[in-house]
């Protein structure tokens, strides 16, 4: 799938792919562009001043440009992995989650980074997001084996990681959640699980979190009583 042009341009302009000008636009996508933009609270002009963006705000951008048509496979076609792991954090951030991105840790022998981590009592989910057009079922499941042990090692290592999880998440005190290791794909299929560990989906993302009440404890998690 193709990018219509206004949607182009924009995606162009805030990961800064192409120096985009008023002048490259017609009638039509500037009508569009503005009518994107104003919708959240930039003005035509202003926005292709702008140099340099957030990452909150290159996510409500892409986010704005889905829930406007834009095709969401030409969207995933144009991020890199960068990208994709943005436009997951801001997701469970509409949702209420309280998410940091690019979390690194370390044991005695190993350095650790977690793409995405976002807290809604009591889910801790412990993400890794897949930017992979066809990936075999044989890396999914080592991505599944690999976010394990990710989420095994930030559990023992939680002691010492206390504060700044506390901190950057707003953990509660005294209560107990659960970790769930959470591999999310731009790939489109059914949810799939390996080891009781879910690889879903962007398109289907929203109706898991939506149904994760219901089938929680049947998922790997491990649990956490906060002191």
């Amino acid at each position: 799938m193709k990018l219509d042009e206004a949607s182009h341009l924009i995606l162009c302009h805030i990961f800064n792919t192409k120096n985009v000008e008023l002048d490259d636009f017609t009638t039509t996508n500037k009508e569009r562009c503005e009518k994107i933009l104003n919708s959240l609270n930039f003005d035509l002009s202003s926005f292709f001043k702008e140099i340099s963006f957030s990452d909150k705000t290159k996510g409500e951008i892409i986010l704005r440009l889905i829930e406007s048509g834009t095709d969401i496979r030409a969207i995933f076609e144009f991020l890199d992995w960068k990208g994709f792991e943005i436009i997951i954090s801001t997701i469970f951030d509409k949702i209420g989650y309280t998410v940091q991105s690019n979390f690194r840790y370390k044991d005695e022998s190993t350095k650790y980074e977690i793409d995405v981590l976002a807290f809604k009592f009591p889910y801790l989910f412990v993400i890794d997001c897949k930017h992979y057009k066809h990936p075999s079922p044989t890396v999914m499941k080592e991505a599944v084996i690999k976010q394990k042990e990710r989420t095994e090692v930030l559990l023992e290592m939680f002691p010492i990681l206390y504060e700044e999880l506390i901190s950057k998440l707003l953990l509660p005190i005294k209560r107990q959640i659960y970790l769930y290791p959470l591999i999310i794909s731009w790939r489109n299929q059914e949810v799939q699980f390996h080891q009781n560990i879910p690889i879903v989906a962007f398109s289907k993302l929203s109706g898991f979190l939506q149904e994760i009440d219901e089938f929680r404890f049947n998922l790997f998690h491990l649990s956490l009583e906060l002191d």
